[in-house]
């Protein structure tokens, strides 16, 4: 026979079964927070304690927000008293501009950098899963208190900035909501960006078209917002002649964004998972084969650590190729340097870029990472020099982009074409092809390439005609540097023909 529950005795069950809920899951967040802290104790081979290491921790965090404060104040402060003291309010859209560009670098660093597998990158994930702790919890400990630190230093240096510059006019209160909106939509954004990657399986950070298409259109809102406030900085009358006109428009977009990522980041949360983004529930058929031997030296290339970083340097060339789109009303700069100078300077600068592109690449798929790979290929009958034609082909396009975007830049901003920026790109590639082909550097544990001294000196010294030929003039070095990096790509072509057939197997008999 069943008995009725009073009234009473059920709300009195209710609340004490909440209680014991809102105490395990302190208890759980308790058990992660000492967990990370044990895991920078142990990875800084610190001798504390992790009640040390916490109270080292606040203390640390208050003096050096303390220290902080003071500096950029103090400077902030000359700046206003002294020559900043009758540009107020071009300071205030300068100080604005600088808010924008933080704000903006700082949901790419979330999208593009290795924060978006704070999560579901962690090695611990299958611990913290054996131990029973919420996926929400983990999400709160390694996600959201390290993006609301990073935001919340964001907004704590706006405020900083605007109080030290405070004046009593409108324009100063329309820099100031404008400088909230924007942060207020970043900050929605950087939630979103960890939500989301924590909602799904980690990968590792490919050209994949959407993340282009994001870089450029980012940068050419950043662009077209720099284009309207750069005419606007010699001026003494604040963000705009008149901020009516634009700064409605500015608040209702920036709510409306804000809302539609604060509902997208509320279903992110409802979606957490351990089953979403365990390793052995990734779609088998989101891999498609790789048929083409070009493609599975491309696709090995991007899959690897080496490969995000490449990703991450042509995604930030596009976003700053979006900005000088989105700014091309104020361009083309003007230069105290002359046509010549500004070519050997852009040769240069391609020279460094094309080395961050081209060394973490031969690393991956250089001829000594994948020597043994393409000999076995071309020993199940690939051609080999077809294997030769692709690996060049591959090396010299990825050189030859970084130079193409140094190109590409210079023209938008400065209207000055830069042929020799695109074959210095053509020459590092090809360099680094050669010098490793002459100096056969050894293999590290994993199978790529290690470093070697006599591959940066032969690297350097097959790079170093580069500034030799600038010494002549702009049009004739161009010649010399198409002639040179034809010189240079044929010559690579050789040495991998040569040690694709000459390669003599390690197997012991």
């Amino acid at each position: 026979m069943r008995t009725k529950t009073p009234p009473a005795d059920v709300a009195g069950q209710a609340s004490n079964a909440s209680v014991p809920a809102v105490s395990v899951r302190r208890s759980d967040y308790r058990i992660l927070r000492d967990f990370r802290a044990f895991e920078i104790v142990n990875a800084m081979r610190l001798p504390l304690t992790l009640d040390g290491f916490r109270a080292l921790a606040i203390f640390g965090s208050i003096a050096l927000v303390l220290l902080g404060t003071m500096v950029f104040a103090s400077t902030m402060s000359v700046l206003r008293d002294g020559p900043l003291r009758q540009d107020t309010a071009a300071v205030l859209n300068w100080g604005f501009l600088a808010i924008l560009y933080s704000a903006v670098a700082s949901v790419l660093t979330e999208v593009v950098s290795s924060r978006r597998l704070a999560v579901s990158g962690t090695p611990h994930l299958e611990l913290f899963q054996a131990m029973e702790l919420p996926l929400p919890q983990v999400v709160v400990r390694y996600g959201l208190v390290p993006a609301f630190r990073r935001t919340g230093i964001l907004w704590y240096s706006a405020a900083v900035f605007l109080l030290v510059f405070f004046e009593e006019s409108p324009s100063y209160f329309g820099v100031v909501a404008a400088s909230a909106s924007v942060l207020a939509l970043a900050s929605c954004a950087c939630v979103y960006c960890v939500l989301h990657f924590a909602s799904t399986p980690a990968r590792r950070m490919g050209l994949h078209w959407r993340y282009g298409v994001l870089a450029l259109v980012l940068g050419l809102l950043l662009g077209a917002a720099t284009g309207f406030l750069l005419p606007q900085l010699s001026r003494l009358g604040g963000l705009a002649g008149d901020p009516s006109r634009f700064l409605p428009a500015l608040y209702s977009l920036a709510a409306a964004a804000s809302g539609i990522l604060i509902l997208l980041s509320i279903r992110a949360w409802r979606r957490l998972s351990y089953r979403r983004i365990s390793f052995n529930t990734e779609r088998s058929g989101s891999q498609r084969p790789a048929t083409s031997f070009g493609l599975f030296v491309v696709t090995d290339l991007l899959s690897s650590k080496q490969g995000s970083v490449i990703a991450t340097i042509v995604l930030a060339w596009i976003a700053v190729v979006g900005i000088l789109l989105g700014a091309r009303g104020v361009f083309p700069l003007q230069s105290a340097l002359g046509s010549g100078e500004l070519h050997k300077s852009l040769i240069g600068a391609a020279v460094l870029l094309s080395l961050g592109v081209t060394e973490p690449m031969l690393y991956r798929i250089g001829p000594t990472a994948k020597l043994y790979h393409y000999r076995f290929a071309w020993e199940n009958g690939f051609s080999a020099t077809a294997i030769v034609v692709r690996l060049v082909g591959i090396y010299v396009i990825a050189g030859a982009a970084i130079g193409g975007f140094v190109f590409l830049g210079a023209f938008l901003a400065l209207d000055l074409p830069a042929p020799g920026a695109v074959l210095a790109g053509l020459i590092v590639a090809a360099s680094g092809v050669v010098a490793e082909s002459l100096s056969r550097p050894p293999t590290t544990t994993d199978g790529t390439k290690s470093n070697d001294v006599m591959d940066g000196l032969f690297t350097l010294l097959l790079i170093s005609p580069c500034s030799l030929i600038l010494v002549v003039s702009p049009e004739f070095s161009t010649v010399l540097l198409l002639g040179y990096s034809i010189l240079l790509i044929l010559g690579a072509a050789v040495c991998l023909h040569q040690r694709l057939l000459r390669l003599r197997s390690k197997s012991i008999l």
